[in-house]
């Protein structure tokens, strides 16, 4: 499977302000309980399974904080025959007035959790969870197209198919002797206009580095995750890359959308 990562570290406090809305049943059986959680004082909520021992008893509208949070791979309760999945986080939630802190520092956290239709931002998380930066190994480049509402490629005024982003494949440098395994496959989302720029003095095997990443849910038989990044640099120059038109901009925008 592409994209196949365990799990992602979520930086709690740049989901937003929670307050405590409920409790609620989840999961294949509806036998997990979670914490449902207010967002920034929205009627959007976040639910949370909480640590073992979490008081369901509380107050709603009781401020918490999470902390050493985490995205997983959960069961859906519906089409579980088809392997869907869904994106569940857990933590420990625990009052606003309490001094712990995440067990990882906050630079850490160098990436951004997206909604996978509108690229919302969500939260930070820890990219190194799914993968090493600096141990990706270009194979293939590859577009992807847009399609109508028939299923059918979108195509332009003048009959060209409409591509959305193309999709750079990559192996993982430590895991290539692992023939025939394609858990090792990380692909990444790269816009048209960035891609096309990229692509002009590419080749396979070039090592590369992902600048701006953002994950969003996936969940299906094919992968768990969908990985975007704003640019790619070539791993020699990682120490004295630009960043690309916009992307210190957008990056930082999408941040403080973050942190709410």
């Amino acid at each position: 499977m592409v994209n196949k990562f365990g799990s992602l570290s979520l930086q709690g406090k740049s989901i937003g302000k929670l307050t405590f809305a409920g409790r609620n049943l989840v999961g294949a059986n509806a036998d997990v309980a979670v914490a449902m959680l207010n967002v920034n004082n929205t009627l959007n909520t976040e639910n949370v399974t909480p640590q073992a021992g979490f008081d369901f008893s509380i107050a709603f509208g009781t401020p918490l904080k999470l902390i050493d949070a985490k995205i997983i791979a959960g069961t859906a309760r519906s089409n579980q025959r088809n392997g869907a999945r869904v994106a569940t986080k857990t933590g420990t939630l625990l009052p606003i007035s309490d001094t712990t802190t995440d067990t990882l520092p906050e630079e850490e956290y160098d990436a951004v959790f997206v909604s996978g239709k509108d690229k919302t931002p969500h939260g930070r998380v820890r990219s190194a969870d799914a993968f090493d930066s600096h141990d990706l190994v270009l194979f293939r480049v590859t577009p992807n197209y847009k399609t109508d509402n028939r299923g059918e490629v979108a195509r332009d005024d003048y009959d060209e198919p409409i591509i959305s982003n193309y999709q750079f494949n990559f192996i993982q440098q430590s895991k290539s002797g692992d023939v025939g395994n394609d858990d090792n496959i990380v692909r990444i989302l790269v816009d048209p206009s960035e891609s096309e720029r990229l692509q002009a003095g590419l080749k396979p095997g070039d090592k590369l580095v992902p600048k701006g990443l953002k994950f969003a849910f996936a969940g299906n038989d094919a992968t768990d995750w969908t990985v975007y990044a704003d640019t790619l640099v070539a791993l020699d120059e990682k120490t004295t890359e630009k960043p690309a038109p916009n992307q210190s901009k957008t990056t930082t925008n999408q941040a403080d959308k973050a942190k709410g």
